[in-house]
């Protein structure tokens, strides 16, 4: 897209960049003023901020932006305005804020807001209201600008003084007379290079309400100057044990107890379960009264944990003199539980009303599961809520720790999300970022776009990109994106070449050797990280080549198809002939100095069931029975949520879908257990370290959300055999269940599918496909329509009867 000549980049003429001194921080209010001489018939604008922005149109909110992008394709948001507009005088009026630094989301450019309104009028030339240095704006000082930031991947803490709030700014009749002209600079000669219309949608908002109130009591203070809000409120967290658990109900207003001198009153509110977005609280209460706010997933004894290195999600509001309605602007969360510390009581606080404005991708139709086993059709739910919670502007790895955009998580996020929607779009923007984060040497960026630079590559995210291509074609069936990023991902594949020994294996690879947190039991975790050859490295490498030998025959690029097939046959014989133990009957983890690793994990051995075996493979039931099986007594380090989706296949792909039931509802049974609403990051949430001392990782990682397609892929078999699921196979493994129904969202209309015991060892199975649509069971085709076929257990499996 291109503005128009006369939309200009603008900001406070006191902190526009100078190309080498930039603010921090920086909130500003701006406001524009026009006149209409009708009611108009269309109305939309085109709005950008570096970094952040809320947009009001006459007192009305409209929304907030921008999608996170890479500068040099920088998204422009497109506001429909039409309703908000009116005969006479108008205002837009937006809130920005310029961060200075780079975040998890966001790269540091200058600060900059660019506004384009295009007004349709009855009978008129269309009218254009561009940001330019006609522009009203102020520094909006009622936020702390020294206030500390969340943690690395986010800006900073909302420090707000209340009484410092202009009123009714966002009006079109308020007097703004004390404020300045903004300064205005071209959009061409810029930090920002290709603007773009954002290729997603707006994120849908909604609104929901705390439910109750989980515990309250007082803490004794230890003040600290607000910069150092989060060392006071993590000093100030083992006196607050001593208050008192309860379960009290959320109806009409609340008044927090009064608290004696040096104390804060404390009340945890429990939302019911987790969601994304942004705390509003309406309260009464007296000027200068401190209302600080400690955001939580989980609560440990009753607290709201802080990581003082990686987790400090606090705001705090700075109460003025009688009724207000707070609520954040920037600083989107994802929490269950708000433990609110009111201070300096000077009088009755009174809570009104404690909400959310919820945000999440919109999404037309989803997915469902009917089931009369409790426990399965509880995972379902917590997994479909937490990918629905980290589907956000891009597939987050956690919608509250960094909500950042991690290659690895993001490649499962999308094969799930193509069996809970089938939407797209994220799946495409994420190829396409993290491809914009490519080096001149092919390496990738783990996450991105980001600015922040606190972790080096991992080169099995770089793998999972090229992979993830794969994915996106055999879901979507466009090759429009494969064929623009060939050359790409040529160079990336390259990358790992340099690290081949005179085997094929690679070895000493360098940066951050991830591939899965492994299970956490008694601090086990996947024999990585010493160097050598890895083996869950070679295989992710191996389908990497594999991969790029479908896309070279894809692009007729015969020389290449030819290398890429030679090097993955080597690099099959290689890791099956120098890391198999024969004494264990499983992959070692690993080859360093010439010896075997001693650890046996479920992801590498669960990989080399997928890439490296055919089913009927000789060493396919040895590491069954070795990693699997559960019942040898053998150590195994397992594998954590991240890996569940490939555990979950490569069982389903040996004819063992039964022992990945068990383990799913087992492992996530436990979240279910624990009265968690969300999946977790790992199979617990709190670890208590070797001081005694608890940490804590994510309660909301949309990686682990693979039991939605293993309801699919595992128990009815389903496969798609042409892109969209225009035609499809079912080999069902019902698992002993007694009956589940499923619903599956594609192009062509949803196809439904119904599991029901109908005698020993049979089932019948319901099928309702959409016209245009067909499908294979046990090799007979299926026509579209609904059917119901008798199924029965055999010695070699499921087969139809009827």
């Amino acid at each position: 897209m291109a503005w128009r000549e006369q939309t200009q980049l603008i900001w406070h003429p006191d902190e526009v960049e100078t190309h080498y001194e930039q603010p921090e921080n920086a909130f500003c209010y701006f406001r524009k003023t026009f006149g209409l001489s009708g009611q108009p018939e269309a109305a939309r604008v085109l709005l950008f901020a570096d970094s952040r922005y809320m947009l009001y149109v006459n007192g009305a909110y409209v929304g907030r932006g921008p999608c996170r992008s890479d500068p040099r394709e920088q998204y422009v948001d497109e506001w429909d305005i039409t309703a908000h507009l009116r005969r006479g005088k108008n205002v837009f009026a937006v809130l920005a804020l310029y961060y200075g630094y780079g975040t998890g989301q966001s790269i540091s450019r200058i600060p900059a807001l660019a506004v384009e309104a295009a007004i349709d009028l009855p009978g008129q030339e269309p009218l254009y209201v561009h940001s330019d240095a006609a522009w009203k704006c102020l520094t909006a000082n009622a936020w702390l600008r020294s206030a500390p930031r969340i943690n690395g991947c986010q800006g900073p803490m909302e420090i707000v003084d209340m009484g410092l709030l202009p009123g009714n700014w966002t009006e079109a009749d308020y007097e703004d007379k004390g404020w300045v002209q903004a300064k205005g600079r071209g959009t061409r000669l810029s930090p920002f290079w290709n603007w773009v219309v954002r290729d997603i949608p707006l994120l849908e908002e909604g609104q929901i309400q705390a439910v109750g109130i989980v515990n309250k009591g007082v803490v004794a203070e230890l003040p600290l100057p607000p910069e150092r809000l989060h060392h006071q409120i993590h000093a100030e967290q083992p006196i607050l044990q001593e208050a008192s658990p309860c379960r009290q109900t959320l109806a009409g207003e609340y008044t927090v107890p009064a608290s004696l001198p040096g104390q804060a009153s404390v009340v945890t509110l429990d939302f019911g379960e987790m969601a994304a977005g942004y705390l509003q609280l309406e309260v009464t209460g007296s000027e200068g009264e401190i209302l600080d706010v400690v955001y939580a997933e989980e609560l440990w004894e009753g607290q709201a944990l802080l990581n003082m290195n990686n987790n400090r999600p606090i705001d705090r509001y700075i109460l003025a003199e009688g009724r207000h309605v707070l609520e954040t602007a920037f600083a989107w969360r994802a929490f269950r539980y708000v433990q609110l510390r009111v201070r300096n009581h000077r009088g009755p606080v009174t809570l009104h009303r404690a909400g959310m404005r919820t945000r999440r991708y919109p999404l037309e139709h989803t997915a469902s599961l009917q089931c009369r086993d409790k426990r399965l059709a509880g995972i379902w739910n917590i997994s479909a809520r937490t990918l629905r919670l980290c589907m956000q502007d891009g597939f987050l790895d956690s919608a509250s720790r960094e909500q950042q955009q991690w290659m690895g998580d993001g490649r499962w996020q999308a094969v799930i999300n193509y069996y809970y929607s089938g939407d797209s779009r994220l799946h495409r923007k994420l190829l396409r970022q993290v491809g914009q984060s490519q080096d001149w040497t092919g390496m990738t960026k783990a996450r991105y776009p980001d600015g922040h630079h606190n972790y080096p590559p991992i080169p099995s995210f770089c793998l999972a990109w090229i992979c993830s291509f794969r994915d996106y074609v055999h879901y979507t069936g466009d090759t429009g994106l494969l064929q623009e990023w060939w050359p790409q991902l040529l160079l990336a594949i390259r990358w790992f070449t340099a690290y081949e020994n005179g085997h094929g294996l690679l070895e000493d690879v360098p940066y951050w050797p991830f591939i899965d947190w492994g299970d956490g039991a008694g601090n086990t975790t996947l024999d990585v990280n010493r160097g050598g050859i890895v083996t869950a490295l070679n295989l992710q490498y191996l389908e990497g080549l594999l991969t790029m030998a479908e896309f070279a025959a894809r692009m007729n690029e015969n020389d290449a198809q030819q290398l890429f097939a030679a090097k993955s046959a080597r690099l099959k014989a290689a890791v099956a002939a120098w890391l198999w133990s024969g004494e264990e009957g499983a992959y070692a983890d690993c080859l360093v100095d010439g010896a075997l690793s001693g650890i046996v994990s479920e992801p590498t051995n669960a990989l080399a069931l997928l890439h490296l075996h055919d089913p009927d493979d000789e060493r396919v039931p040895r590491i069954f029975r070795r990693v699997f099986s559960g019942r040898t007594g053998a150590p195994v380090v397992g594998g954590s949520p991240y890996f569940m989706l490939v555990i979950g296949r490569a069982l389903s792909r040996i004819g063992r879908t039964g022992r990945a039931l068990e383990l799913i509802m087992s492992r996530y049974g436990a979240m279910l257990d624990a009265g968690s609403t969300t999946t977790w990051e790992r199979w617990s949430v709190f670890h208590r370290q070797a001081d005694g001392t608890i940490s804590y990782s994510s309660a909301s990682h949309a990686w682990g959300a693979s039991p939605i397609v293993f309801v699919f892929e595992g128990i009815f078999g389903l496969r798609p055999l042409a892109p969209g699921f225009r035609s499809f196979e079912l080999a069902p493994a019902p698992c002993g269940l007694e009956q589940l129904s499923a619903a599956l969202p594609t192009p062509h209309g949803e196809i439904r599918m119904a599991l029901q015991r109908a005698g020993t060892g049979r089932y019948a199975l319901e099928l309702a496909i959409p016209e245009g649509c067909w499908g294979r069971l046990y090799g007979q085709t299926l026509a579209a329509g609904a059917q119901t076929i008798i199924i029965e257990n055999q010695a070699d499996g499921f087969r139809r009867l009827s």
